[in-house]
């Protein structure tokens, strides 16, 4: 994990140096250790054993970069205020977060694969906060080229997201994609036929994570009462 508490109060590992110790975690109060080189981007870990259900083992290098890099640019934007990483909120603890307008928005980096049960639960528990919640997987061209297999919890996203995928690109930019129904080979079948398994991925203007606005969804189905961080409704 990138953040963790001090005496001074909440601080980023790229940011202190072992002097300003001891450190511990915010969640389980257990101490955790600052491990900084050239090869790593610095962060926190916890002790060997340690139980604590927000010990990050395994988080990438990847998404420890795109988190800071998130946050280095919405520094920089006038009108956010209060940005932080892994901010502890008890029950979740999203990989940004900061206030715009007035409003809390929680972006939760989607690299691994998560169960739909999972991303249900902590959209629910975003929306009892009253906090817009983005979930936001990376995008990459290749696999857009033609047809896409999506994965399961991207399939619940896209329809969670009234239709749309919020890829992350660079920056502050975002790729909008909207999973097209796709057509089998003709000849293969009488009439028309979609396939169950791939989409025709289609690519939406891109916007920027700042452009967004919360909107309120109601329960329908296996999607519960949600509030999003997404675009307005005539876009």
């Amino acid at each position: 994990m990138l953040s963790a508490d001090n005496r001074y109060g909440d601080v980023l590992a790229t940011e202190v140096s072992p002097a300003d110790g001891p450190f511990r975690c915010p969640a389980c109060q257990k101490p955790v250790i600052l491990k900084q080189g050239h090869i790593k981007i610095s962060h926190f870990a916890h002790v060997p054993d340690a139980v604590c259900p927000y010990n990050s083992v395994g988080e990438s290098e990847e998404h420890r970069s795109i988190k800071l890099e998130i946050r280095r640019q919405l520094l920089r934007i006038s009108g956010v205020t209060d940005v932080r990483l892994e901010r502890y909120l008890r029950e979740v603890r999203p990989d940004i977060s900061f206030v715009l307008n007035g409003i809390l928005v929680a972006i939760e980096i989607q690299l691994s694969r998560l169960s739909r049960s999972k991303i249900k639960w902590r959209t629910e528990v975003y929306a009892r906060k009253n906090i817009a919640v983005l979930w936001m997987p990376l995008f990459s061209m290749e696999p857009f080229q033609k047809r896409y297999a999506p994965k399961d919890w991207e399939r619940y996203v896209h329809g969670l997201y009234f239709g749309k995928v919020y890829y992350w690109s660079e920056g502050l930019k975002l790729q909008p994609v909207k999973f097209e129904d796709y057509m089998l080979t003709s000849g293969m079948y009488p009439g028309k036929r979609y396939s169950k398994d791939f989409v025709t991925p289609s690519l939406l203007p891109p916007v920027l994570i700042t452009d967004l606005t919360a909107r309120w969804r109601k329960q329908w189905r296996d999607f519960p009462r949600a509030k999003l961080w997404c675009e307005p409704w005539n876009s």
